[in-house]
């Protein structure tokens, strides 16, 4: 029951963004400050729908070195347990570019957020890295999920090579984020309303920067860096998740 109230909350927090909050930008703000704004209204919203759920007793929550999201230009990254991971990342960001579906336009609940806050949509790959790359030198934040979707197998990370090649190409760290929630609720396959008898507990750990510099100077091929790099992602997180020994 708590459940399905909080997403119709969601919902209808996104049909007014796109409703009202959108249109508005449009009509108040300058183009250059017009993405700035719009993160800032879905930071608002999701913040509010964060705490909405926690209120109800949905979810309990603790956050490790919250303070290292504090600089600009990161380039973040993220495992992706659960279907509210954006949302509770976000909700601790300000302002931050964002690597979106682009499927997510096309839902009436996520549409208007989206091209308020300017997110970038995942259906051009050259274009997705092209506009990740010119964000980041501009100084604005980029959140990722390397893995693309959802967590399918807990014993074993998947990554796509987007994330790595974008550290690259734009020479900025890589500041992780693990996520672990423990009883796992809405993940991949799981029905919105089969939620665990108890609690799922979040923990969300803000890591130490992942500096790379040995392979952005070795004059090797970026193919070759790109894959040497994801290797180091993924043994990062395996370590830091402990797979295979805790997946409750």
């Amino acid at each position: 029951m708590a459940t399905g109230l909080s997403f119709v909350v969601f919902g209808i927090g996104g049909v007014l963004i796109g409703l009202i909050g959108y249109p508005l930008l449009l009509l108040t703000t300058r183009q250059h400050n017009r993405v700035k704004y719009g993160q800032l209204l879905v930071h608002y919203n999701f913040a509010f729908f964060a705490w909405f759920m926690k209120i109800l007793g949905i979810y309990s929550i603790e956050i490790h070195h919250r303070e290292r999201l504090k600089q600009q230009g990161m380039l973040i990254i993220a495992n992706h347990p659960t279907l509210i991971d954006v949302v509770l990342l976000l909700s601790l960001l300000r302002q931050s570019d964002c690597v979106v579906k682009s499927k997510l336009t096309q839902n009436v609940a996520t549409k208007g957020p989206l091209l308020a806050a300017g997110y970038i949509e995942n259906n051009s790959p050259e274009q997705l890295l092209e506009s990740c790359v010119v964000g980041l030198k501009d100084q604005r934040n980029l959140l990722i999920f390397p893995e693309g979707t959802r967590t399918r197998n807990l014993n074993r990370l998947s990554f796509k090579r987007g994330a790595s090649l974008i550290a690259l190409k734009s020479g900025r760290p890589i500041v992780p984020i693990t996520i672990k929630c423990i009883p796992r609720m809405l993940a991949k396959g799981q029905k919105w309303y089969k939620i665990p008898h108890s609690k799922p507990h979040f923990t969300i750990k803000i890591g130490d920067p992942i500096v790379f510099d040995d392979l952005l100077y070795s004059g090797e091929a970026l193919s070759i860096q790109s894959r040497k790099l994801n290797r180091r992602l993924i043994k990062y997180y395996s370590e830091e998740l402990q797979l295979g020994k805790n997946n409750n």
